[in-house]
């Protein structure tokens, strides 16, 4: 059977793929290395022709011949470990395509012998490949996940058929040539049309990346990078539901900076948001990764802590609201501006909604405004149960 006409095919296709890739990769911000898979199909559509000519070819380039087509292999490699932020892309590949020219140069010149370089050949694609599936470990996300899972198996299934052409040489006795020969064109054109699946993945993966980083920054707030208001009631519900299930406790802290306006007013909006941004890094650095961080809007931010019970949460926000009366605000001119901060607390009652909760903490918040300010408030539950106070700062 002649897969020339199916390969012919699949490499027209292969560049018009990497083209798109090209125009597309100007569009897109962040893709550094992805370039490189464009640029891969050029040694491979390279190698590939070289390989379809068989032994006809000069000595040098039989020599090259198995380096060049696993330099395309390489540079899909290298782009993926770049694209990921992975250290020290270049060193597998680097070292596969110099050990390839060696060993090219052995069975040309030293053992002449055609099954050895295609052995080179098979045994530094699978390296490459299996190499390749395992750095996509590192892609996590669930908009991800289904790309992740195809170039993982487009991947395995090059370097599958590698070792098992390589394999082909080290059995005894092995194939009839007829037979051993169309294997190898079959498994070249299957080959191929993965090369070919894999640069659309890869396409895939950069936009799918892309739409995930957009999803992620509509939940930020854009000045703090903590969660904003639509990030909070997405997390929040998540959060009650399963503390529901469990029959967990959650605790919910709102505060709100006392007298920003005169921050704004005296140093500006750019002053002011500067406070807000330095207050918002100091609530991330105090509270755990596992409780959920945001602002409201303004100056008002929301902690959500899970497992965190009323009076356990009223003296986490006293803790907290010490540590910023003690923080020096570095603001324009003036490296120690003092900010204090009132705090609401609330603690989840039975089938309470996030509204609900929100509203009450919001109260807590706005008794300690109208009571001094730089004080937390714990609010009564539902039921009316007792309030819980602490000393210094707290009723």
């Amino acid at each position: 059977m002649d897969f020339s006409i199916v390969a012919i095919a699949s490499s027209v296709l292969g560049l018009l793929l990497a083209a798109l890739l090209a125009l597309t990769l100007r569009k897109v911000p962040a893709s550094e290395g992805a370039e490189l898979w464009a640029v891969a199909v050029v040694p491979l559509g390279i190698g590939s022709f070289l390989v379809g000519q068989g032994e006809s070819l000069p000595a040098l380039l039989l020599v090259l011949r198995e380096p060049v087509l696993l330099a395309g292999y390489g540079l899909l490699l290298i782009g993926l470990r770049q694209y990921l932020h992975r250290s020290r892309p270049w060193a597998l590949a680097g070292c596969v395509v110099l050990a390839a020219l060696a060993a090219s140069a052995a069975f040309v010149a030293a053992w002449p012998s055609q099954p050895g370089r295609m052995m080179v050949r098979q045994a530094g694609i699978a390296v490459l490949m299996t190499a390749a599936a395992l750095t996509l470990r590192h892609v996590d996300g669930s908009l991800v996940r289904e790309v992740r899972l195809f170039l993982q198996g487009a991947f395995g299934c090059i370097a599958a058929l590698a070792l098992g052409r390589f394999a082909l040489f080290l059995l005894p006795g092995g194939w009839s040539e007829e037979r051993l020969f169309f294997f190898h064109d079959l498994a070249g054109m299957v080959t191929t049309m993965l090369v070919i699946g894999v640069i659309a993945g890869l396409t895939l993966l950069m936009t799918s990346r892309m739409n995930e980083a957009l999803a992620e920054v509509s939940l930020r707030d854009g000045l703090t990078g903590l969660l904003n208001r639509r990030g909070l009631e997405d997390a929040a519900a998540s959060a009650l539901a399963f503390a529901r299930r469990v029959g967990r406790p959650v605790a919910l802290l709102t505060m709100d900076l006392d007298h920003f306006r005169t921050v704004n007013e005296r140093y500006g909006h750019p002053g002011g948001d500067e406070v807000l941004r330095q207050f918002a890094h100091l609530l991330a650095d105090r509270f755990a990764d596992q409780e959920l961080v945001g602002r409201h809007g303004g100056e008002e931010f929301v902690v959500v802590l899970p497992g965190v019970d009323g009076p356990s949460a009223l003296a986490r926000a006293e803790h907290f609201r010490e540590a910023v009366a003690a923080h020096p605000f570095a603001v324009g001119p003036d490296p120690a501006v003092r900010i204090t901060v009132s705090i609401g607390v609330a603690a989840l009652s039975a089938h309470e909604s996030w509204g609900s909760l929100l509203a009450r903490a919001d109260e807590a918040m706005y008794a300690a405004k109208t009571q001094g300010r730089n004080c937390s408030r714990l609010a009564p539950a539902p039921a009316a149960e007792p309030q819980a106070s602490l000393a210094g700062g707290v009723a």
